[in-house]
């Protein structure tokens, strides 16, 4: 049960401590707090706005079969997207450079408002048309209704020559000089004195805009992104994203359009080669039914005909499949446009080589994103790499094997349509020459049927093509920004300054080794504390006991006269020996009120200055000094020349005298002992104002002869390493050692100065 209140003791302890160190830093900490909240009001201010805004848009992903056979959709089928695709192609730099075509980024204008510099945009007084110089800085000051002023200060141009421009200049003419080319049109009254402008090379805005856009999906699973686009100016920002977003929809269109616009290119150049065999034939037809009176064929022959017909058809369309895909043979081994190779004409083939297609336009499309971000030996590039190259060596196989197919059927075809010729030949040679004019036309007006009918569907596909992607909300003007966020940098900043307040408190409690409070000495320390003495106001005064008999440092001296009586011997004289470690710690003006407070007792009272080194005793009471403790010591006086009354009742003084050259022989001389002999029988209370202990050895011998001896330390001075002195004291044979702390803050101590004084009973004297 002790144990467990002495822990919590120790910890009220510690968190007291750590109030008090808070408190003793109070003013650091609250300038800490001051300037950092300074600074980032300052920044926040200052920081330019952020807007953002944000269109949404649908996404209509594929979910076609690799199984169709339809030609015309596996033409135009590019691929099937999925939501990261797109969101990758909506932040690539090419739809990036087609969006930047509507919108200008290149000319920046600004002015200064409030000491902040702020982006005009399309509230521009002025337009910019430049042809050279892009990047520099101008700055435009309006001079009349007519002209303005132009300058240029210290701009560096390619050699590395700083060259400089101020010129007064009339609104819309063309100014050509060395290092720019431009013309400034006014288009409205300008309200402010002052303008910059600055116009951005259009080739190099690409990277620049491309880092503000942002695509993410609503939720999850949802085919709807918001695309979104931060920038200093809404009006841009609002712009922006709505190009953006038209990019992206038309991008889609013109993707799907240039398949079918390849598809109709190919038909019309069939259907042109077609036309004139068709019409050569007719001809031909037309002739020999005249010359030969033959207007129709036995049923025989027109068996034979329609049979050679029939497979002279599907013996042309196999040649057209043949000659597409020694084209999309040649065109995957030279690896040119593959992500726009189209399987216009391809039936049956087509639906085998779709898929294989899809998965390569898709890591191409990946490979592209990459090499934004990447180079040729990241691995992911090299991976992307691998995919290709399989995909393509599978797609030379198939195409091979595709192309091996249509040979067998062309092979079979051929040999079926010899066959048919010799069941002709054996016809009547008018009836053979009219079957076979009839078999070339037919042919040519079949396949001229067949070209017709694609090229009608593709033009239709092309006309009515739409984007599966739409847009569901444009963006809107963006009213307030989303960055920076004021008020939260400012409390960031009075947080941190609180907090590196406190921390540098803490490292300066750390590092400051000195005594500070009562509790530093108990914790290192068994001498017992004989008191406390509160701060004193500096004072010409000599004993300030005496011009304040009422206040809380006289109620502190009486509480150490109480205490200095229980460790008095039982002989009449009490001899009270006074020292510090070093000077400056009160030893002198502890000795004097000590002694004022004695006297006020009705204790007569004498105090030796025996500090002869540094003497100051005479000093605080005006006395004289020609004759004192050197002169006594050294034989030279007697002891009644040297005691000296003060106007106080019962207090007397011993001055040090002249400075000696052997002070410390003096002290130790047998005349010393004698000489204290002789005032204990004239004095109740003898104090000895003794040498610095730190620095001379002359007090350790006069606390020999002491009845107590008092070690004094003062508060916010005294170092902590001061206390081992007083330890090793403690060890030797010294009388009635204790300490008193001087000059200690009357705030530290929360029950006055733990003596029972302090609680408001005692006020200083107005005097």
């Amino acid at each position: 049960m002790n144990t467990d209140n002495m822990q919590i003791d120790e910890d009220e302890i510690d968190i007291k401590e750590i109030f008090r160190t808070l408190y003793r830093y109070k003013t650091m900490i609250a300038l800490m707090v001051f300037v950092f909240g300074l600074v980032s009001s300052y920044y926040a201010h200052f920081k330019p706005n952020v807007y953002q805004a944000s269109a949404t848009v649908e996404v209509g992903l594929d979910q076609r079969s690799y199984g169709s056979q339809d030609v015309l959709a596996m033409a135009m089928d590019s691929g099937t997207m999925n939501a990261d695709t797109e969101m990758d192609i909506i932040k690539s730099r090419f739809l990036t450079e087609k969006a930047l075509k509507e919108v200008d980024f290149s000319h920046r204008y600004y002015t200064t408002r409030r000491f902040k510099e702020i982006e005009l945009y399309k509230a521009s007084p002025f337009q910019v048309g430049m042809l050279k110089g892009y990047g520099i800085s101008f700055d435009l000051f309006p001079v009349d209704d007519k002209s303005y002023r132009l300058v240029v200060e210290g701009s560096e141009d390619r050699e590395g020559n700083l060259w400089s421009y101020d010129e007064t200049l009339p609104y819309s003419q063309e100014i050509i000089t060395e290092h720019f080319h431009l013309n400034v049109v006014k288009t409205k009254e300008p309200q402010d004195e002052a303008y910059r402008f600055v116009v951005i090379d259009p080739e190099s805005l690409g990277s620049f805009v491309q880092g503000g856009v942002s695509v993410g999906q609503k939720s999850k699973y949802s085919t709807m992104l918001e695309i979104s686009y931060a920038d200093n100016v809404a009006l841009r920002a609002q712009e922006f994203a709505n190009a953006l977003a038209e990019a992206y929809i038309e991008q889609n269109i013109e993707k799907k359009t240039q398949e079918a616009t390849r598809t109709l290119d190919f038909v019309d150049k069939q259907l042109k080669t077609i036309t004139e065999n068709l019409k050569s034939s007719a001809i031909k037809l037309e002739e020999f039914k005249k010359t030969s009176n033959t207007v129709s064929l036995s049923v025989k022959a027109e068996n034979i005909i329609r049979q050679m017909s029939e497979y002279e058809t599907k013996l042309s369309e196999i040649t057209i499949q043949q000659e597409l895909l020694d084209k999309l043979y040649t065109q995957v081994q030279s690896g040119e446009d593959l992500e726009s190779i189209a399987l216009a004409g391809l039936d049956k083939e087509g639906s085998a080589l779709t898929g294989i297609i899809k998965e390569l336009q898709a890591a191409i499309l990946e490979k592209k994103i990459l090499r934004e971000d990447y180079t040729e030996m990241s691995s992911k590039v090299i991976k992307v790499n691998k995919t290709i190259a399989q995909l393509k060596k599978v797609m030379v196989d198939t195409i091979k094997n595709l192309r091996e197919s249509i040979k067998e059927q062309k092979v079979l075809l051929e040999d079926s349509v010899a066959t048919q010729q010799k069941l002709l030949n054996t016809l009547p040679a008018d009836e053979r020459m009219f079957g076979q004019l009839q078999r070339k036309f037919v042919v040519n007006e079949k396949i001229y049927s067949y070209l017709l009918e694609k090229r009608s569907e593709t033009a239709i596909i092309k006309a009515s093509t739409v984007s599966k992607n739409r847009i569901i909300d444009k963006a809107l003007y963006p009213g307030f920004p989303i960055k920076p966020k004021r008020k939260l940098i400012v409390l960031v900043g009075l947080i941190l300054g609180l907090i590196l307040g406190i921390a540098l408190a803490f490292l300066r409690e750390f590092l400051d080794d000195r005594i500070k409070e009562e509790e530093d000495v108990t914790k290192v320390t068994e001498v017992p504390m004989l008191g406390l003495i509160p701060h004193m106001k500096e004072s010409h005064d000599t004993v300030e006991v005496f011009v304040s008999p009422k206040s809380a440092l006289a109620e502190s001296f009486r509480n150490i006269r109480t205490n200095l009586q229980f460790m008095a011997r039982e002989k009449n004289a009490h001899v009270i020996a006074i020292t510090s470690t070093i000077a400056g710690e009160g030893k002198t003006t502890t000795s004097i009120n000590l002694g004022g407070i004695m006297s006020m007792a009705d204790k007569k009272t004498v105090i030796l200055n025996l500090d002869m080194r540094k003497p100051t005793l005479h000093q605080k009471f005006g006395l004289q000094n020609t004759q004192g403790m050197s002169t006594l010591l050294s034989g030279h006086t007697a002891l009644e020349e040297v005691i000296q009354s003060t106007v106080y009742e019962n207090l007397d003084i011993i001055t040090s005298g002249p400075v000696p050259p052997n002070p410390s022989e003096l002290i130790q001389s047998p005349l010393m002992e004698t000489v204290l002999e002789r005032l204990r029988e004239e004095y109740d209370v003898i104090i000895l104002d003794t040498p610095p202990i730190g620095l001379v050895t002359d007090a350790r011998t006069l606390m020999h002869f002491a009845d107590t001896s008092i070690y004094l330390l003062r508060a916010d001075y005294s170092k902590k390493g001061f206390l081992n002195s007083i330890e090793k004291l403690s060890k030797e044979e010294i009388s009635g050692l204790g300490i008193l702390l001087n000059d200690v803050k009357t705030a530290r101590n929360g029950y006055g100065y733990g003596y029972g004084y302090g609680y408001g009973y005692y006020e200083e004297d107005k005097h």
